[in-house]
């Protein structure tokens, strides 16, 4: 037994020396973790406290504000609310297409073919002017053309033959008109001659009974009346004048 606890104590001695070899011979200190401590929260300075200008409100003026305040956020949000139902916004959406729409069918259906109609039947109204303005021009110029030929005709029978000279060599007892008479034959031969280009036919009537001149008659007739009225009209285109002879 003695044996047995020396054995038993030995061990513990040698935990000791083990335990004196680790402390190097230093007493044993006890490890504590460092705990940091907070600092003291600093107390905050209250300001002091001014007096109230207003006077304390009652239990009864709290609830009439309250009132006042759910009544104001009652009205407000049905104002939304009609606001965002209000059928406004499809009724004139609606009218704006409707409108839009009738100015379409106006404007295609009845002003524009309106105005080709109207183009047309001007176009149509300036080419039948255009026509007729031709058509009085080409007039214009047939009647112009027929005048000068109609002119160019009056002038060409204007332009009489030259007249045929005739001495007559006895008594007709027809009626004469002269405008001269001479006693020299061949001065009325000449005057004849004169006027024959003319398209007259002058006749020269010679002596004859107890008339001794020669006379150169420009015209003739059946009747006496009737050969005056020719002198007549003959008068002023003859220097000599225009009587009437029976011969």
């Amino acid at each position: 037994m003695a044996r047995r606890k020396k054995q038993d104590e030995d061990p513990s001695q040698d935990n000791l020396n083990n335990n004196s070899d680790d402390t190097f011979g230093l007493p044993e200190i006890e490890y504590e973790p460092l705990q940091r401590e907070e600092e003291p929260a600093r107390p905050v300075s209250e300001s002091p406290s001014q007096p109230s200008s207003h006077e304390p409100i009652t239990r009864k003026e709290m609830e009439r504000e309250e009132v006042q305040s759910n009544e104001y956020n009652t009205n407000y949000y049905n104002n939304n609310e009609d606001e965002g139902n209000s059928p406004w916004p499809k009724i004139l959406g609606i009218a704006a297409i409707l409108l839009l729409t009738a100015g379409a069918v106006w404007y295609f259906g009845m002003y524009r073919p309106n105005q080709i109609k109207i183009a047309a039947d001007k176009a149509r109204q300036e080419q039948e002017a255009e026509a007729a303005r031709q058509r009085e021009a080409d007039l214009a110029e047939s009647k112009r053309l027929e005048d000068e030929r109609r002119r160019a005709d009056s002038l060409a029978n204007a332009t009489p033959a030259t007249g045929v000279i005739d001495t007559l060599t006895e008594r007709t007892g027809r009626y004469y008109v002269i405008i001269a008479s001479g006693i020299d034959g061949d001065l009325i031969m000449d005057y004849a001659r004169k006027l024959a280009p003319k398209g007259l036919s002058p006749k020269i009537i010679p002596p004859h009974g107890k008339v001794k001149f020669y006379r150169l008659a420009i015209a003739e007739g059946d009747t006496y009346a009737s050969t005056q009225a020719t002198a007549d009209q003959l008068k002023g285109d003859y220097s000599g004048g225009a009587w009437v002879v029976r011969y």
